[in-house]
This record gives structure tokens, C-alpha cells and sequence, in this order.
């Protein structure tokens, strides 16, 4: 078989820039640190360091979710605090207002610091989060949620809760709508409530009342009047009748109870007149609470009536901003078992991140012991191909014919 110059020369070129190729892949490997630059290396490892790479950018967007939410969950916290200091101060207030040897200037000074107080509830609620949206208006982040309309604080935003993932199965709500935190509070006992009629002329009172069993509770609505002197009668609004039993002898001081309910009478009533309700407790927002206490606290000495008024009103409104402090409170405590989720999340995912990289490191990063022992050989199998070719380029027959 014969070998043409030209044969010879092309395989020796083609052999000479194989060895080329290959020393400057490995060249390639050692400055990248990577032992696989594409998929060809080892098609199995880039199937499998793809996977890889795309759970970790899912793990890292859900690190991203969870700063989010922990930033907002955080910065309702820090509100939430300072609602509740606001809270208790209000109730400081008002338990100094009923105070009955207080003057009139000195319950009109508690009655404006109790409407600053109230400025500042308000503020408070519409306060902002660091991306510029509205921390209690739900859905409707760029739309101040409550706005005071004449003498009523209204809320403009919804019930919607943001929900975001931060795990593969774990989403947390990043904040509470202001209608939940600030709007639906229970009045009264939180099972009933009490209330005077406005038209009442006499000095009578009653109390926030109390369950005196449950089981007999039946959520009618109630009017309790005084048909004859030292008689009380309670009326079933709802049935239209009488509650067995009564009418009852009055006794100032005294408790008296019908279906599942206790409340306590004090004071003269008009008789025929002055009557009081019993209802089912309702929603009540924070805001009317603390309005309604600096009215009364701002209420001038004058008729026995009126004062006798406004002394329940500030009795109604302690026993309230307790039922108001509760619930931040709950309010609260949810937002602080969030966040303590969200960073057993964040560290749980960042453990998993950890562990894929590592895993990942092992398939594709490169050995460069290994390496550099391969390059070595690769430069000493390039340079003996060279010194073959020179040396075989140089052959001719004339050499043997001298």
C-alpha cells in the first residue's frame, strides 16, 4: 500500500490538531474549574446538573417570597405593637376619666389626648410598607384604607390576603386586611351586649352582663323596661312575648337573669319610659370604641341623666378596648407564629440548596489533580506528534541514493 506525501501530511495534521483540541479542552476545563462544558461530556451528568440548577432557582424564588413576606409580616408586627400601647393607654385614660370627683377640665384634657390617641390609631392603620402599598388595605395596597367620613372612620380596602410560596407545599398569608384587624371586633361581652336608649331621662344603669348558661342562650334580642314602680319586665324582641318569669321585682343593685343571660340594674329608672336592650354582640370597629369614650369624657356636668349616660359609656368602652386588646393581641400572635414558620422555611431551604450544590459540585467540578496529570500527558503525546512529523517530513528516497 503506498502513501502519497499529501496523504501523509493531512493525517499527521489532522492527528496533530486532535491533540491540539484535547489539550486545550483540558486547558479549558482547569480555567473554568468545571469538568463538564457541554452536554457531550458526559450527557447522563448535564441531565441530571440541569435538574439541579433549575430546584435551586425555585428554591432561591422561594427565599426571595419569604424576604417579601417577612419584611411585611415584620412591619405589621412593629404597627401591631404600637397599637396595643395605644390601646392600653386609651384604657389608662378612661379608667382615670371615671373617675367621679374629676372635673370637667380635667375630663376634657383626657378626652383630647384620647382623640390624638385616636389620630394615631388611624395613622397607624394606614401606614405603608417599604415598597410604598398599604400594610392592612388588602388587595387594594395602593388605596389608603381608612378615612374618616364626618365622625366615621371607613374602610376602602377589601378582605383579600396575599398568599406566597415559600416552600414546595408551604404558602403564608404576608399580611391581614384591615377589615380583620381593626373593623370586626366584638362588642359587649362578646357574646351579648348591652345598651341604654338615648331617650332614657332617668339615672338608671346596667352592666356589660354576663353567660349565665351558655346552653340556654338564644340570641334573641331583648328590651328591658319598668311597667310599674319597682318592677322590671323583660320582652323577647324576637318572639314578640314576655320572658317567663317576668315581670320581676326591681331591686337596684340586683342581678337578674332569663335565658342564659345575667345582667345587673342599678339606679332609678323613669317608669314607662326608660328602657335598655339586650342583643347579640355585633361587630364594632376600634375606631367608633375610642370616639365613642372621648365624646363621653368630653360630656360637660349637666343633667343626672346625661352623666349617668356618659358613665356607662365609659364603663362600655374599658370593658370594649379590653375586647379590642384581645384581639390585636390574637391579631399578633398569628403574625409572630408566621414569622417564626417563615425562617424555619427559609433555613430549611437553604439547607436543601446546600446539599443540591454539593451534589451538583460532585458531577460536574473538576479534578485537577486528575487534570493536571492528563494535561501533562496530552502536552507530551502533542509534542512528540510534532517532532514525528518534522522528522518524517524530511524523508526522501534521494537520502539513499548517495
Amino acid at each position: 500500500m503506498r502513501i502519497s506525501t499529501r496523504q501523509f501530511q493531512q493525517t499527521s495534521i489532522n492527528g496533530i490538531l486532535e491533540r491540539q483540541n484535547a489539550l486545550s479542552r483540558t486547558q479549558e476545563q482547569m480555567a473554568t474549574g468545571k469538568r463538564i462544558l457541554s452536554p457531550a461530556d458526559d450527557p447522563v451528568a448535564a441531565t441530571r446538573i440541569h435538574s439541579f440548577k433549575e430546584s435551586i432557582g425555585i428554591l432561591q424564588q422561594y427565599q426571595s417570597n419569604a424576604d417579601q413576606v417577612r419584611n411585611r409580616l415584620g412591619s405589621e408586627e412593629g404597627i401591631l405593637k404600637g397599637v396595643v400601647d395605644s390601646i392600653q393607654r386609651v384604657r389608662e385614660l378612661a379608667v382615670a376619666g371615671a373617675n367621679g370627683a374629676l372635673s370637667d377640665v380635667g375630663r376634657q384634657s383626657i378626652s383630647e389626648e384620647v382623640y390624638t390617641r385616636l389620630e394615631a390609631l388611624i395613622g397607624m392603620a394606614n401606614t405603608m410598607d417599604a415598597n410604598g402599598e398599604y400594610i392592612f388595605g388588602g388587595n387594594r395596597g395602593k388605596t389608603p384604607p381608612f378615612v374618616k367620613s364626618a365622625d366615621v372612620v371607613v374602610y376602602n380596602g377589601d378582605d383579600g390576603q396575599r398568599r406566597l410560596q415559600i416552600g414546595p407545599d408551604f404558602f403564608v398569608d404576608d399580611g391581614d386586611p384591615g377589615s380583620d384587624v381593626f373593623m370586626r371586633i366584638k362588642n359587649g361581652n362578646r357574646v351579648f351586649a348591652t345598651e341604654y336608649n338615648p331617650a332614657n331621662t332617668g339615672t338608671a344603669t346596667i352592666d356589660q352582663g354576663r353567660v349565665d348558661n351558655i346552653m340556654a342562650y338564644t340570641r334573641h334580642d331583648y328590651t328591658i323596661s319598668f311597667p310599674a314602680a319597682g318592677q322590671v319586665l323583660v320582652t323577647d324582641d324576637t318572639l314578640g312575648t314576655a320572658v317567663s318569669g317576668f315581670p320581676q321585682t326591681y331591686t337596684p343593685g340586683e342581678e337578674i337573669v332569663f335565658d342564659g343571660v345575667a345582667v345587673t340594674l342599678a339606679g332609678d329608672p323613669v317608669v314607662g319610659a326608660d328602657t335598655f336592650s339586650v342583643k347579640p354582640s355585633s361587630s364594632q370597629d376600634l375606631f367608633a370604641t375610642v370616639k365613642r369614650l372621648a365624646d363621653a369624657l368630653g360630656q360637660p356636668s349637666g343633667l343626672a341623666s346625661e352623666e349617668t349616660k356618659a358613665k356607662m359609656e365609659i364603663t362600655r368602652s374599658i370593658a370594649e378596648l379590653d375586647n379590642a386588646l384581645d384581639h390585636i393581641l390574637n391579631v399578633s400572635a398569628s403574625v409572630g407564629s408566621r414569622l417564626n414558620s417563615v425562617e424555619g422555611q427559609v433555613f430549611i431551604n437553604e439547607d436543601t440548596v446546600l446539599n443540591l450544590q454539593e451534589v451538583m459540585s460532585g458531577l460536574e467540578d473538576l479534578d485537577y489533580a486528575e487534570a493536571v496529570g492528563k494535561l501533562n500527558r496530552q502536552m507530551v503525546g502533542m509534542q512528540a506528534a510534532q517532532q514525528v512529523y518534522l522528522k518524517v517530513q524530511g524523508l526522501s528516497l534521494f537520502e539513499f541514493m548517495r
